[in-house]
């Protein structure tokens, strides 16, 4: 995927003006790399990252010169328009392997579920591995349709992940369990109040005549 931009020269508040312009501030930073002010095209911007999000590379294009490598690393979404105002680039080296948050898909129909012994309850929405950028995966897939019994958990080391790809978290992180049904605390008081005592001898009313 490719990305065009140009270098910026407004900085700070001044940058407001680009938005009104449909332009978008960013800068791009990398180790042994000074950060670089840059301006994009919104809409541009957009289609890339619906595509590419935070795992996939994207090839930078500034100034019509060579394509730079680059993550999507922040994109800061104004609250009250709920659109981009600005994006930071991370550039790497595709040689040097790094850490990244991947998403998590959960896959399959649990039998528990189908059962009625649970309900699936997510632990994690992603995992942190390391790999070159280049072998990124965009999501890492977890089969959950072997979780039958009650508090069936799968952890970290039982995922599979691509080759090239290592865990970074210990393996006995939870990911997704089998919740067990829950008995409600009212429930059990209204089943226990039908059950009922019988009335203590001399209990009844006394109206005197």
């Amino acid at each position: 995927m490719k990305l065009k931009a140009k270098n910026r020269e407004l900085t700070g508040k001044a940058a407001r003006r680009l938005r009104h312009e449909g332009l978008l501030p960013a800068v791009v930073y990398g180790q042994g790399h000074k950060p670089k002010n840059l301006e994009l095209d919104e809409r541009e911007f957009g289609r890339v990252f619906a595509r590419a999000g935070h795992t996939q590379l994207v090839d930078l294009v500034v100034e019509s010169g060579r394509p730079q490598k680059v993550l999507i690393k922040a994109v800061q979404i104004s609250p009250r328009k709920n659109s981009p105002i600005h994006v930071d680039f991370h550039q790497l080296s595709l040689r040097e392997k790094m850490q990244i948050e991947v998403p998590l898909t959960f896959v399959g129909e649990a039998v528990g579920v189908r059962l009625g012994n649970g309900d699936l309850l997510p632990l994690s929405q992603s995992l942190r591995v390391e790999t070159l950028p280049t072998t990124i995966p965009e999501s890492i897939e977890i089969d959950v349709s072997g979780l039958e019994e009650a508090d069936a958990t799968i952890h970290v080391s039982d995922v599979v992940l691509p080759e090239g790809v290592t865990a970074v978290e210990d393996g006995d992180t939870p990911l997704v369990k089998l919740q067990p049904h829950r008995v409600s605390e009212a429930g059990e008081e209204a089943e226990g109040a039908g059950e009922g005592e019988a009335p203590a001898e001399g209990a009844e009313d006394s109206t005197e005549a």
